[in-house]
């Protein structure tokens, strides 16, 4: 699609361009908002055209002042702007350009920015005015519409959508909308809006720019994978950090970070009693101008802060300049660090929070407290630049003195910095006090005199302080550091963390939360290496908190891709200097005397460090090589004794052994708790570790008795872990031995969870790995966790799960226990991953779910304590569970059927076990664990929630796995049973998901959670901070419209009645238009769920509904109406919103979802939206605009408009073209053209789309026809799909142009159809070896597999692609155990072949679309094809393309048989569409070969082919083989009436003056008579006796039309005897004569009568065959006439008063005029004399038939004539003269007169009746009837000028006027 153009901010404004929605402008919040998703952002050509120009950079380069001063300059740009010249406005146009002035002078005054910039920001509030509109509120009938279908009114006070804004704001859109909107002081404070919005964005975009930019350095240590975002996007934060470096030209000498400081500074100052509040704003708007004022100038002063935090971190790798540092820090003092700045509103304290963060973290960044002590460590201060700050004796005091006078603000943002300046002041004087004793040591040796240092000088002025009453009369820094250790600086940095890692909670923040964590750990790293810092809890605490960051354990294994490693803990583990041996080394020495330390910081290690591919983790590697074991001793042991008594330093060595586990002293009971008899091993103890005698080890605190030791002791601490845990276990006999108890609760939790972070730690390590995800064996092995084993650690921690659970029961509100329990549901979810088989079956025999009927251990938990306390970590732990088995289940569902493959690939070791249970106990158990979390999800709405993260995880959780469900269940397999699928284990729960959510019962339970979560989306603030939990909310908000989407799908599928949840989905059609606009990540999901909920909508026209008496009936009704459901003005602001396509970044998966929902919605009965999308305006604006004299102005052009332009102006040559985008609009104005024909308009006032079109085909004629990459064949699909969309277009134009006889298009379009001409008909591309052998190879190497498991259904529209027709993606899930799929080498397996199947599939199903485009093309080309010489050509050869790739097709006709019988019916036609036309061009005549041939080529046997599939392919091609005949018969000197005439009567041989063809086919036509009517017929007769259903009477009356016309050809004449000796050897004659004896019973019952129609049609093939003489003399030697006599039919014309046309059954009359009395001239005219005998006694033989034809035209008893009597009467006529005549002449004849009796008709009677008739004409046109459809057409036929009034009337007159001169009349004697 030609994008809508787009501007930059220095660029031009073209007003007129923009208020007709030609322009549009990006603003600064749109782009930011763009990157908050930076993959989707790199993918905007239009975001990179705003972002890179040097006008962009410039301003985020300053981006505290982003729009220029006002001057006359600006001010005359404005003018030139908004000239009449340039824009008017109209009075009933939809903008008025004096507001816009006026507006932006005022804005330019108040904010004091340039005129020129204010009035783009006018612009752009002019440009989101419907966005604002429609997000102001909901109407009172929408708000009750959606508050009903969200079942609000049902749930009292809801915690979730409590206080929402959008049910909450005004309303009454319908009355007072737009003079409430549009007033001035509305628009006043949009406007205010949209200025705040556009600085606090350009700040946000430049920040993050910069941090991405940085990304390029950072890698270098961090590593490849350490990014962001793109390259264009890095290197463009690159130029703009570069820039901002820059000397400033507006500040001559200020650097960068000092006018952040300033601009804070100012920013402080001016929110001081709002005094920078200098806005003029009328008093109704005061306030709320006020607080967006203050709000704005917070979020200003933090984004500033954090540009500059960025700046001094990351871009000043040394110092920052000391000006800039004392300008800061007394900046700060000044303000007190904003500690007493008091919030005006609540709203803003969480930004006061953030400002408080930022401050303080700027703070250390400058004070750069690593790089002093790395300098002082390494002696590099020496070279420290004499301009340094730590070198300025001045700045070093007033720092000092700000930090001393920061004591009094308490703990605040100054203790962290004051801590870090106390350890550099510190550090500083040290340093000084050595140089100055070695300078005295130098002296005293007698060295030359040395000056005193710099550093010595700059400390100088900390020692003047010590005697300052600020400092307490003490050195300051000790002061500083003793105060900060009261303020509990360790805790203030948790604090911090905590809110850094949640405030900027998003990816795009990633290198900014870094950061963060850097500055905290260098602080903490600097107060441990200047030992002012010792270790304990606190510091743990902290150092956990920094080392952890953001990854708490659902953050960190939500994530589907494996992150990179974390670089703190890169660099945490390569400092070995300072924070490895105090932190990490120390915690070693403790354990297992303090575990829980070391198993927090091996925990944040696991977390944070990128595991490799199956091996161990760092912190596990250190666990099982431990060296050292803490304890204190067993009470009363003195099994050791001093050695190395020398070195005082208490070593001691063991004399005996000392065991760490030993059987408990008392019974089995722990207290009052029942044992529980879960595993095997608590009836086999573990083995004690034992550490033997000898072992050396030292006495670490001898302050009480007994001591504390260390030992020497090499062992696993893995496996002490393990042993140590199992001692929890009820019923376990073990404990540990100094203690004597078994393990406590908090370690057993610590432990439990570290063992889940190693499992998830190494199964992500293997994610996106070539295969399974899979735990490494040696980890395993280390955690003693076996496949199927009963003693290890699996089974530990399920007994102690299992004794949990029951406690948690019965002790309700225990949040320590349920600590546990949330550990131990996150080491289940690993190993449902590793080794399932030992989850099932705990599963199956577990009290975790209600398996009998008792509740189950998770309800009581939820209620007894999640309930009460408001945390659900336990339940969101669960609703994880059920999806890791949902996913188990059906991913593994092949490797439980498949026996005796390769090993447990998750464990890389061992036989593939089952899931050790049941397909049937799992099913069951999925059932419960859904249908429990399907009632938490109905009734969560109105718990309590101390996290509302809480609620969202649960949402985001059940939706997620629900979806999955429905996914795996329906997404694949067309299988009607869902068991029977390879997804069977989970069809019980899929089905009851269904039935829940899809029933249509007006039950609102289900539906409600769907719609509240819909509802809270509308609240989120898109501000400049991004938090994890709005995040959540958004992500929330996603998955609920995805999931809607799904059940809708769902319920089409399944073809369910139209249920309630769509019911209440259309409810909340203004909720789901307000969404659009709230987000650009919600316009793919809501486009998605609308196409869906219109798609289906359709459903209802065809639902049935009970009427009176309980019987159903269907009545007529209409979908619902999405735009009905709109109020008028959120109708008309969404379909503006929506008539933006998502411009103007033009995201095109957002543009292809669009139009995917505009075709929906003009092809599925939205009459009111569809016009709207072709018109450009609502019903109600069309009325208005109707009504008035000029033309209506609206605000966005028509979408179709906009689509056709768009389509005007393809570039072809652009090498990325998104043509699934530009298909989805070409199928648009496809779908708009045949559902909307009149609102479209005439096509022909679109001749440039129409010209595009045919350059299109014009270009794609240019194109290779091979395509050889992966991306070529998915691109030609798309472009086959255009081609056959725009054939259609062009089919419609031609047919539109022609209705109006205009026919001037054709010369146009017919030179540019050689792509459809030479593609369109060939055979598709269908690669039969790769798909034949592919289905073959799977089924043969992958038991119990069939390809077609995994085809697509169409429960999703899967575009053209690597998985169009096979589910690839399902299938490497469920494959990827097998090498066989995936291949040994990338490329070669299965796997791979499926791919490229789909791609072949996805051509093909292209090529067909194209081949049904073409036919209808070629068929509307046919109609006019006498209007231009080329096109008789063009179908000439469209019917040679047809039959040649049907003769060549070798294609599998289960496939493509119908293509066949496609390209069949379009050449049948064409053709005779030709023969119509009276086409003459001598191609015409070269069709019979080769549709001959195809005739051959596709029918193997002529004898069975009415018994075939094949047959009605067969009939077709019969039809056009008869049409191809008639090119044969055309005699150009013969007129119509002629030949009319002639073929009407009898079949007779053509006149003689027939031409002869030019190329003889007369062996052609022989084989024809032979294979197709002789050999035809005798399997006609043959299969109508043995299947007479199977058989029409259209294939006779076919083979005898063929016959006929062959017969009529001229050049046949001298082939009649080859002919007649075919069907003599074929016995035809006895088949015809055979099928007419049995006609009698063949009848077919037509009206209510059993008409013998056989027996008319077996006669006229005899007829037929009778124009041949040799035939007719052999019928007449093998006595024909006495054969057919002998029929039962026959006795019909011998009942009284014979048959007539009105007599039932009336076929018997047809029998006796066309086919008996023919026969019998046709055997005259053939044998001659000899048969006159014969024939007048057969016809004597059916006297009552004779006198009725005698009497038929009686002038006294005749009321109705036909052409039939008139033709019998004609007949007989000839029959009499003819026997009479040689009667007459019989001796000369060479026969006996006597042998001929005379003819029983009164020929003289009837000589009068025709006299009588034909002098009175008149009279018999009264009496002239109709007795069928043919004789109706001659009827309607006028004549004009001649005695008969219609052709009917002229045919009887000249068959009595032949009559008559058979009879003599007017030869007067009447002989």
């Amino acid at each position: 699609m030609a994008p809508i153009q787009v501007q930059a901010p220095g660029e031009p404004l073209d007003l007129a361009k923009c208020f007709r929605g030609e322009e549009q402008l990006i603003s600064w919040d749109v782009a930011y908002t763009a990157l908050c998703d930076p993959k989707t952002a790199s993918r905007s050509a239009a975001l990179r055209s705003f972002l890179t120009p040097d006008s962009s950079l410039e301003i985020l380069s300053r981006p505290w002042r982003p729009f220029g001063a006002p001057s006359p300059q600006e001010k005359a740009r404005l003018e030139t702007a908004t000239a009449p010249i340039n824009v008017t406005s109209a009075a009933n146009a939809h903008y008025n350009i004096e507001e816009i002035k006026a507006d932006s002078a005022w804005l330019s005054q108040q904010a004091h920015i340039s005129e020129y910039a204010a009035l783009r920001l006018t612009m752009l509030e002019w440009q989101s005015r419907p966005a604002a509109q429609l997000l102001s509120g909901l109407t009172e009938e929408e708000a009750l519409s959606v508050q009903e279908a969200a079942g609000i009114s049902n749930l009292g006070a809801s915690t979730f959508v409590t206080n929402s804004s959008i049910l909450t704001a005004p309303s009454g859109f319908a009355l007072q909308a737009d003079t409430q909107f549009n007033s001035p002081e509305h628009r006043k404070l949009r406007l205010i809006d949209v200025y705040h919005s556009e600085r606090a964005s350009v700040l946000r975009v430049s920040q993050l720019l910069i941090c991405w930019g940085a990304a390029k350095d950072l890698r270098q240590a961090y590593g490849r994978e350490y990014r962001v975002c793109d390259d264009w996007l890095e290197q463009l934060g690159q130029a703009v950090a570069s820039r901002q470096q820059r000397p400033s030209q507006s500040s001559p000498g200020a650097s960068f970070l000092s006018q952040c400081i300033r601009t804070v500074n100012a920013i402080s100052d001016g929110l001081v009693d709002l005094s920078g509040f200098t806005w003029n704003v009328p008093d109704s708007i005061l306030q709320a101008a006020a607080e967006k004022w203050v709000t704005a100038q917070i979020s200003e002063a933090i984004q500033i802060l954090h540009i500059a935090l960025a700046h001094a971190d990351l871009f000043h790798k040394k110092f920052v300049p000391a000006a800039i540092v004392e300008e800061w820090f007394t900046s700060m003092s000044d303000r007190d660090f904003f500690v007493n700045y008091a919030a005006q509103y609540p709203s803003l304290q969480p930004l006061v929070s953030v400002l408080h963060l930022l401050t303080s973290l700027l703070s250390l960044a400058i004070l750069k407290v690593q790089v002093v002590l790395d300098d002082l460590d390494k002696g590099d201060y020496a070279s420290w630049d004499r301009s340094s700050y730590v070198l300025n004796g001045a700045i070093v005091e007033t720092i000092t003195m700000v930090f001393g006078h920061a004591k009094r603000l308490g703990p605040s943002p100054a203790t962290p910095p004051a801590f870090s300046w106390a350890i550099i002041a510190w550090r500083l004087t040290a340093q000084a006090s050595a140089i100055e004793q070695q300078r005295d040591i130098e002296d005293g040796s007698g060295g030359s005199a040395n000056t005193v240092s710099p550093l010595e000088e700059a400390v100088l002025s900390l020692a003047r302080l010590e005697s300052n009453e600020l400092f307490n009369k003490r050195i300051p820094f000790q002061d500083l550091a003793e105060i900060c250790s009261e303020h509990h600086v360790l805790e203030l940095a948790t604090q911090m963390i905590s809110l850094g890692m949640s405030v900027f909670g998003t990816d795009v923040d990633r290198i900014s939360r870094d950061r963060f964590r850097f500055l905290l750990l260098q602080l903490v790293r600097a107060g441990l290496a200047s030992e002012i810092v010792a270790y304990s809890p606190e510091l743990i605490l902290s150092a956990h908190a920094i080392l952890s960051g953001e990854k708490t354990f659902r953050r960190w294994v939500d994530h589907n891709t494996p992150h990179p490693a974390d670089p703190l803990i890169a660099y945490f583990l390569a400092d070995k200097a300072v924070l490895r041996p105090i932190l990490l080394d120390e915690a070693r020495l403790r354990y297992p005397y303090e575990t829980i330390p070391l198993l927090k910081f091996c925990s944040a290690l696991t977390r944070g460090e990128k595991s490799i591919h199956d091996g161990v983790p760092t912190a596990a590697s250190l666990l099982i090589n431990a060296n050292t074991l803490m304890q204190r001793l067993p009470d009363n042991f003195s099994g050791y004794s001093s050695i190395r008594e020398e070195e005082n330093a208490n070593f001691v060595a063991l004399r005996e052994e000392l065991p760490q586990f030993s059987p408990k002293p008392t019974s089995n009971f722990r207290g009052p708790q029942r044992r529980l008899l879960m595993s095997a091993a608590a009836n086999n103890p573990l083995e004690a570790m034992v550490i033997p005698p000898g072992t050396e080890g030292n006495i670490v605190d001898d302050r009480a008795s007994p001591f504390v030791a260390v030992w020497h002791y090499p062992h696993s601490a893995l496996e002490y872990l393990v042993r140590l845990l199992s001692t929890y276990m009820v019923g376990n006999n073990q404990v540990e031995f100094a203690t004597r108890a078994p393990i406590s609760l908090e370690n057993a939790t610590e432990i439990v969870g570290f063992f889940a972070d190693l499992l998830h730690s190494s199964l992500r390590s293997s994610a996106g790995s070539d295969g399974d995800v899979v735990c490494s064996a040696e980890l395993l092995s280390a955690l003693d966790i076996g496949v199927d084993r009963t003693q290890d650690t699996v089974s530990i921690v399920l007994s102690i799960f299992e004794e949990v659970l029951l406690r948690q029961c019965e002790q309700r509100g225990n949040e320590e226990s349920l600590e546990l329990l949330v550990n131990c549901i996150h080491f289940l979810n690993a190993l449902v991953i590793i080794t399932p088989n030992r989850v099932w079956p705990w599963l199956a025999r577990s009290r975790l779910l209600d398996t009998d009927g008792n509740g189950g251990s998770l309800a009581s938990v939820l209620i007894g304590t999640e309930m009460v306390i408001g945390r659900y970590d336990f339940l969101i732990g669960c609703i994880h569970l059920f999806h890791a088995l949902v996913r188990d289940a059906v991913t593994r569902s092949v490797t439980r059927k498949t026996s005796g493959s390769k090993a447990l690939t998750r464990l890389n070791a061992g036989p593939t076990p089952d899931s050790g249970t049941s397909d049937k106990i799992m099913s069951n158990m999925l059932l419960i664990f859904g249908r429990m979390l399907a009632g938490v999800y109905e009734g969560s709405l109105s718990w309590k929630y101390f996290r509302v993260e809480d609620r969202l995880e649960i949402n985001i959780g059940i939706c997620g796995a629900f979806k999955t469900v429905l996914e795996y269940a329906y997404g694949v397999d067309d299988a009607p049973k869902l068991s029977s699928k390879l997804t069977g284990l989970i069809a019980p729960i899929a089905e009851y998901i269904a039935q829940l959510f899809l029933s249509n019962s007006e039950n609102d339970m289900p539906t409600n959670p769907i719609l509240a979560s819909l509802l809270s989306g509308t609240n989120l603030e898109n501000g400049s901070i991004l938090t994890h939990t709005a995040a959540l909310w958004k992500q929330q908000t996603q998955t609920t419209l995805s999931f809607s989407d799904l059940l809708v799908r769902v319920a089409m599928l399944l073809n369910k009645p139209w249920t309630h949840l769509e019911q209440q989905l259309f409810k909340a059609t203004p909720l789901l238009a307000r969404l659009y606009a709230t987000s650009d990540a919600y316009k793919s999901p809501v486009v998605l769920l609308l196409n869906s909920l219109v798609r289906g909508a359709m459903r209802v026209a065809d639902e049935t509904i009970k009427g009176e008496g309980g019987e159903k009936k269907k009545d007529k009704m209409e979908p619902p109406s999405l735009l009905g459901h709109l109020g008028p003005k959120t109708a008309k602001n969404f379909l503006s919103i929506l008539s933006g396509l998502d411009e103007p970044l033009g995201i095109v998966d957002i543009q292809t979802n669009v139009w995917n929902l505009l075709t929906a919605v003009v092809t599925c009965k939205q009459q009111w939206l569809a016009l709207y999308l072709l018109t450009g305006n609502t019903p109600r604006e069309s009325i208005r605009s109707n009504a008035t004299t000029s033309p209506g102005h609206f605000r966005n052009k028509a979408l179709l408009n906009r689509a056709l332009e768009a389509l005007s102006r393809l570039d072809l040559d652009r090498p990325t073209r998104p043509w699934p985008l530009f298909t989805a609009m070409l199928e648009f104005v496809s779908a708009a053209q045949n559902s909307w024909s009149w609102a479209m308009g005439d096509l022909r006032q679109h001749k440039d789309f129409i010209k595009h079109l045919l350059a299109f085909f014009k270009w794609m004629a240019t194109q290779p026809k091979d395509v050889k990459t992966d991306q070529g064949v998915v691109d030609r699909s798309y472009q086959n799909k255009f081609a056959a969309l725009a054939s259609g277009i062009l089919a419609m134009y031609i047919h539109s142009s022609r209705q109006l006889g205009d026919v001037t298009p054709l010369k146009d379009i017919v030179p540019d159809l050689t792509y459809l001409q030479e593609n369109a008909l060939a055979l598709p591309s269908y690669n039969a070896s790769l798909q034949t052998n592919l289905k073959k190879n799977i089924e043969g190497k992958i038991q119990g597999i069939s390809l077609s498991n995994f085809k697509r259904t169409t429960l999703y529209p899967e575009p053209f692609g690597p998985s169009f027709f096979y589910n690839i993606e399902l299938a490497d899930k469920l494959l990827g155990f097998d090498v066989n799929w995936t291949g040994r080498r990338p490329g070669q397996g299965f796997s791979a072949e499926v791919v490229r199947a789909n791609l072949n599939l996805g051509l093909v199903e292209s090529q067909v679309q194209l081949l049904h485009s073409w036919k209808i093309l070629a068929l509307e080309l046919s109609s006019v094809m006498t209007k231009d010489d080329r096109l008789e050509k063009l179908i000439i050869r469209v019917v040679e393309d047809c039959m040649k790739a049907n003769a060549q097709s070798t294609l599998p006709e289960a496939l493509f048989g119908e293509l066949m019988l496609i390209r069949a019916d379009l050449s049948f036609v064409l053709l005779q569409r030709m023969v119509i036309a009276r086409v003459t061009a001598q191609e015409a005549k070269r069709l019979l070969p080769s549709i001959w041939n195809t005739v051959r080529a596709s029918t193997t046997d002529i004898e069975t082919v009415f018994s075939s599939e094949q047959v009605n392919y067969y009939r077709t091609m019969l039809r056009t083989l008869y049409l191809a005949l008639q090119f044969y018969l055309l005699d150009p000197s013969a007129s119509a009436q002629d030949q009319l005439f002639r073929s009407s009567f009898r079949a007779s041989m053509p006149e003689k003056g027939m031409t002869l063809q030019e190329a003889p086919i007369a062996n052609q036509l022989l084989e024809i008579l032979s294979d197709v009517v002789a050999k035809g017929f005798r399997s006609l007769a043959n299969q109508l006796h043995s299947e007479p259903d199977s058989i029409s009477p259209t294939d006779f009356a076919l083979l005898t039309a063929i016959l006929q016309t062959i017969l009529c050809i001229p050049e046949m004449k001298n082939w009649q005897a080859q002919a007649a000796l075919l069907f003599s050897n074929s016995n035809t004659i006895r088949y015809a004569t055979s099928l007419f004896s049995w006609s009698d019973r063949l009848t077919i019952r037509n009206n209510g009568v059993e008409d013998p129609i056989y027996g008319e049609l077996s006669l006229l093939f005899i007829l037929s065959l009778s124009s041949m003489q040799v035939l007719a003399e052999n019928m007449a030697v093998e006595g024909i006439l006495s054969q057919l006599n002998t029929a039962n039919l026959m006795s019909y014309f011998r009942r009284q008063g014979g048959m007539g046309p009105f007599d039932s059954p009336n076929r018997m009359y047809s029998i006796w005029t066309k086919g008996i009395l023919p026969l019998c001239l046709n055997l005259l005219d053939s044998v001659g004399p000899p048969i006159s005998g014969e024939i007048s006694a057969f016809l004597n033989q059916f006297p009552e038939q004779l006198v009725r034809a005698s009497n038929t035209l009686s002038t006294r008893t005749a009321t109705k004539i036909t052409l039939s009597v008139a033709s019998e009467t004609h007949s007989l006529a000839l029959i009499a003269g003819i026997l009479e005549s040689n009667r007459d002449q019989g001796p000369r004849l060479g026969i006996q007169a006597g042998d001929i009796p005379v003819l029983d008709w009164d020929r003289e009677n009837v000589k009068e009746d025709i006299e009588s008739w034909m002098a009175r004409k008149g009279a018999l046109r009264e009496k002239i009837v109709v007795v069928d459809e043919t004789e109706a057409a001659l009827f309607d036929r006028k004549l004009a000028g001649g005695e008969a009034e219609n052709m009917l009337e002229e045919r009887i007159l000249r068959e009595l006027d032949a009559a008559g001169d058979c009879l003599g009349l007017g030869r007067g004697n009447g002989s």
